[in-house]
């Protein structure tokens, strides 16, 4: 019976956490930075390494609604 295929390469993924679990004492710290800056009003911008993120509030809470808000962020990346 052939494999059903998936769109994750499950022995790609395998590959990378058995080499990171075999090098656990040459890991480096990990460090995350985000910088962010009022661009008008609600309307955010900022950084997370290489990737620029916007967030705004609705009109009801000050914004213009030109991005995702902040707490719909955290949503999101709960998801993950």
């Amino acid at each position: 019976m052939d494999k059903k295929p998936t769109r994750v390469d499950l022995d790609r993924m395998k590959k990378a956490y058995d080499a990171m679990r075999a090098n656990t004492r040459n890991v480096p710290v990990l460090t995350q930075r985000a910088v962010a800056h009022i661009d008008k009003d609600m309307h955010m911008v900022g950084r997370v390494g290489r990737f620029r993120l916007e967030s705004d509030e609705p009109p009801e809470r000050g914004g213009d609604d030109l991005a995702p808000a902040p707490l719909q962020y955290v949503v999101a990346g709960a998801a993950f």
